[in-house]
């Protein structure tokens, strides 16, 4: 069953409707998809619709921002998406994104740039500074993503505001507390710096379940490597495309070759193991 575990919606930064997506995998000829939206859940249940709806497996799916010395993505599969936890720390985070965005938009209003607030806000589901760099593109201010954030949103942009983002252990453990899995999101370049290992000692004593093996810019080699670092650990392997339509272009559902393995399968819930020990499909 080929899967693809790592994708975004219009509820945060992708550009396609739920709908699509679903459509776009099932023609890819997948059998298993997650929904991963940045800090929110709210596609989940349009998500979980759709996949019925087209004969086609999701699971539930969030991706945590969090912080440390650099930014770590931690995926989540399988959350209780009616959690009182994590509905509440999440909108305590769209409150905090919100609370960031007007701050960037008050700091480019000192170089003469007014964008239209309502056409930020007035979405549902999470927002963030891509959002704000489209409507730059939009107004004629710049010509493209890269520039909206090298001029203006990254970290040496002139509006840039530093973002409140929990930890990688608040969010493992969110994601633990809301019955999840949780793994590490693209972990090439913790590899390449050498703290990979250290990262995975650290949150899996608090929960940490997987490791994003197959990811659209990791090698053979990388794959290899991330392979046993994940059985090393007793991690599930899991991967994705990080799909974000029109905002990621050249990635498309099922472009990374992930068939999830017995283990992964099992601990995801899609078999479940039968009296004699062997796995089964889950009904």
């Amino acid at each position: 069953m080929k899967a693809d575990l790592h994708m975004h919606s219009v509820y945060s930064d992708g550009t396609d409707e739920i709908a699509t997506i679903v459509s776009k995998a099932k023609e890819a000829g997948l059998g298993l998809i997650a929904v991963t939206d940045h800090d929110t859940v709210k596609g989940v249940p349009e998500a979980l619709a759709e996949g019925e709806k087209q004969g086609l497996k999701v699971l539930e799916g969030i991706e945590m921002s969090t912080y440390a010395i650099c930014e770590v993505h931690v995926l989540g599969y399988c959350v209780d998406i009616k959690s009182d936890v994590l509905l509440s720390k999440l909108s305590g985070i769209e409150c905090q994104r919100k609370e960031r965005i007007k701050t960037i938009l008050a700091n480019l209003e000192k170089y003469n740039i007014r964008l239209d607030e309502s056409k930020i806000f007035d979405r549902n589901g999470t927002v963030g500074r891509m959002h704000i760099a489209k409507q730059l593109i939009a107004k004629g201010h710049c010509q493209t993503v890269t520039e909206a954030f090298e001029r203006y949103l990254g970290e040496r942009g002139l509006a840039y505001v530093p973002s409140k983002r929990m930890t990688p252990l608040e969010g493992v453990k969110l994601i633990k507390e809301a019955k999840g899995l949780a793994t590490i999101a693209h972990p090439l370049l913790f590899m390449q710096r050498g703290v990979l290992e250290d990262l995975i000692g650290g949150l899996k004593t608090y929960g940490l379940d997987g490791l994003e093996v197959y990811y659209p810019t990791h090698t053979p080699a990388d794959v290899t490597r991330l392979a046993e670092i994940a059985r090393k650990h007793r991690l599930i392997a899991t991967g994705g495309t990080d799909y974000h339509g029109a905002n990621k272009k050249g990635v498309e559902p099922g472009d990374v070759d992930y068939v999830p393995d017995g283990y992964a399968l099992e601990r995801l819930g899609v078999i479940k193991r039968r009296r004699d020990g062997r796995r089964k499909d889950r009904k």
